[in-house]
């Protein structure tokens, strides 16, 4: 005895066109022991049953199997940057921006960076675009202006747009107390000091000099 199978969508819709299924292999079952496959696709997310049909003679029976497809994730990309960043005014700081691709995506990205406030602090990307979706720009950051600010970098490419944020604080300018005067790298006091004593012994030797030549004139 064999049996023959065959399918059909149990709907009361017709079926849907982005829905396909192979015949089942094998299409007969000698002996009614062996197993048959059936294979669907599907391009667009999804629920669907599909009735197995099994036919002998006047004998037929039918089972539903149910193929789930999920929607597959589109192209796209992501950005990355440090997320604080800290230099003295009049200093400059800087941070990678780096963009991944996913599932595929080699479109060109545009980089913009917008600050807040908007005054105080300057923002170059290099590069500001980056081929295929894949690449590291650098951020420089540059401020004469003490103070927090938010730096945002945006990523574009078509209507894809990511944005990822960094922190920034430009601190003050410590200015290191003045170094004390020296005199021949002495402490005036102590140099001073030093030479007053050696003009006392000069005038006390000449003066002593010239009593002796005094006395042996005398």
């Amino acid at each position: 005895m064999s049996i023959s199978l065959g399918t059909l969508l149990s709907q009361t819709s017709p079926p849907p066109a982005d829905l396909e299924c192979t015949p089942i292999v094998p299409a007969t079952i000698s002996n009614s022991s062996r197993r048959a496959t059936l294979s669907c696709s599907s391009i667009a997310a999804g629920t669907y049953a599909v009735t197995i049909i099994g036919t002998s003679g006047r004998i037929s029976h039918n089972a539903t199997a149910i193929f789930r497809f999920t929607a597959s994730a589109s192209p796209g990309f992501t950005i990355t940057a440090s997320s604080s960043v800290s230099f003295a005014s009049g200093q400059t700081a800087t941070s990678d921006v780096k963009v991944d691709p996913e599932n595929g995506f080699s479109s060109q990205v545009e980089l913009a960076a917008t600050v807040s406030p908007s005054t105080g602090l300057s923002v170059s990307l290099n590069p500001f675009s980056l081929a295929n979706g894949s690449g590291t720009s650098t951020a420089t950051f540059r401020s004469f202006t003490q103070g927090n600010y938010t730096v945002t970098i945006t990523a574009t490419s078509g209507a894809s747009r990511h944005t990822t944020t960094v922190n920034v604080h430009v601190a003050a300018v410590s200015h290191a107390p003045p170094a004390p005067s020296t005199t021949s790298g002495l402490d005036p006091v102590i140099f001073y000091g030093i030479f007053g004593g050696i003009i006392i012994l000069v005038v006390a030797g000449t003066s002593l000099v010239l009593r002796r030549i005094r006395r042996s004139r005398s």
